[in-house]
């Protein structure tokens, strides 16, 4: 293993910095993390840009479990086991999501989940868990199952032309008008669906882009061209219009819209108009491109992989052409089991917190102010907990004795600790319902050689899409 004991270039990147973690570490006889030094000012930044997915994932197989970045300007550090994940995504008290810019963020966007920590954070997942609950989602599952038959139903007469199409685009225009169900009520226009499409993916791209250290995508305006804020004016006033249809046309059941609306403080006093147009548009961001991202990367996986393929077709196969219901859950385990270890090949390159103070971790010092994360896909590929890691096996979740082998945090599909994303079960839930009814109605394949490709986006999406022709089932 190759350790450099020191970052020489480190005064051209952050001198600041550089000089008062040198003597903070040096005072309390503390070490820096391991890491690679890169250029002058630069850093590695260019091989962390050309392929962050494996670039961190061989600095984590050469340098350990923690190890530095050194990148322009920030900090960065990445841990790479179990404990040290839980570590750094639980303790909020030393990490958060936003650190010591939250109060602007605040102002700026509203006071939601991402921007929340402690007891303000328990305090609003309390309010909106109940939409969350098993009895919730079985209320939900039948309009969810109705309309995402009712699209991919319409995929026929293209298969029957021998067409290629784009699942990843496909499935994202079946997710959208289901997720609109469960969250407002309300079945959108396609050419609504177009819009929130186009500006939900702009809206991630610019949190992409802070990942990925890029500049954030089209901020100022210019004469014909779209920016970053008029897509969150439309979001913003979408779901302002879809507040004040249903304030006017009250409805007696229960959707995300009304469980917020009727949501109170602990002082009896509902979310301001701000924090609840940022909820609802952080809800629909998270449960939206993330389930099209995972289940397009599970279908890709099955496309090459003929064995699992097959053996998900049979059990789909015993529900003998009904569509799936919310009790046929359970009994779909193969097809769950090929959800997750899609999730675990797609992965993603880096999940951050800020330290708010100066910590100690395995001896090295972790500046305040650091940003300090998990690589998901290295911690997915890791030979220590996911033999033959780069095999897609999904097995491993169906093996009772390797499951329970298996450090807890050695999976994190949906993040762990005070964050872990709150609608996961709802993720799981439209995945099989999709899985399910896909296999039920048509056969795919790939053009010889293709092989699926990490897209540096939010949700870590195809690059190119999922190019496949479709064959119905007789």
């Amino acid at each position: 293993m190759s350790i450099p004991q020191r970052d020489k270039y480190a005064l051209t990147r952050n001198p600041v910095r550089a000089v008062r973690k040198s003597v903070v570490a040096k005072r309390r006889k503390l070490t820096l993390p391991p890491g690679p030094v890169g250029r002058p000012v630069t850093g590695v930044l260019r091989e962390f840009k050309a392929d962050p997915f494996e670039y961190l994932r061989g600095c984590a197989n050469e340098y350990g479990d923690i190890f530095r970045l050194p990148v322009p300007a920030l900090d960065m550090v990445v841990v790479n086991t179990p404990d040290l994940v839980r570590y750094i995504m639980s303790d909020v008290e030393k990490y958060t999501m936003i650190g010591h810019y939250a109060p602007i963020a605040h102002r700026v966007i509203g006071r939601t989940i991402p921007l929340l920590e402690g007891d303000p954070l328990r305090q609003r997942r309390k309010l909106i868990t109940p939409m969350f609950k098993h009895s919730s989602l079985a209320e939900l599952a039948d309009e969810i199952v109705d309309e995402f038959a009712t699209r991919i139903d319409k995929w026929g007469d293209r298969a029957d032309a021998g067409e290629t199409i784009d699942l990843q685009h496909e499935i994202a225009w079946l997710t959208m008008p289901a997720f609109m169900r469960a969250m407002f009520g309300i079945s959108p226009s396609d050419a609504e669906i177009e819009q929130l499409d186009h500006d939900l993916r702009m809206l991630l791209g610019s949190f992409a882009a802070a990942v990925f250290l890029s500049p954030i995508p089209k901020m100022v305006p210019f004469p014909g061209r779209d920016t970053l804020p008029a897509a969150w004016f439309r979001i913003s006033r979408w779901i302002e219009d879809q507040i004040e249809r249903r304030l006017t046309h009250p409805i007696e059941s229960v959707d995300m819209l009304q469980v917020l609306l009727d949501a109170r403080n602990e002082d009896g006093t509902p979310l301001n108009r701000k924090d609840l147009i940022a909820e609802l548009a952080i809800l629909i961001a998270g449960g939206y491109e993330t389930v099209v991202a995972s289940v397009s990367w599970t279908l890709a996986l099955l496309a090459e992989n003929t064995e699992a393929r097959e053996q998900l077709i049979a059990e789909v196969d015993e529900l003998q052409g009904d569509r799936p219901t919310y009790a046929d859950l359970k009994r779909l385990e193969w097809t769950k089991a090929c959800f997750d270890e899609g999730q675990r090949m797609q992965g993603h390159p880096f999940h951050p917190r800020i330290a708010l103070h100066d910590d100690v971790i395995d001896g090295h010092l972790i500046a305040r102010g650091t940003i300090i994360g998990v690589s998901v896909y290295a911690l997915h590929r890791d030979e220590r907990w996911w033999p033959e890691p780069d095999k897609f096996d999904p097995s491993r979740f169906t093996d009772r004795a390797v499951v329970s082998a298996r450090p807890i945090n050695a999976f994190i599909p949906f993040g762990t600790g005070p964050h872990r994303c709150i609608g996961s079960q709802l993720g799981y839930m439209n995945a099989q319902f999709i899985l399910t009814l896909f296999f039920q109605r048509y056969r795919m394949k790939t053009a010889p050689g293709w092989k699926p490709k990490h897209a540096s986006t939010f949700s870590t999406t195809i690059q190119g899409g999922l190019p496949v022709t479709l064959e119905r089932v007789s």
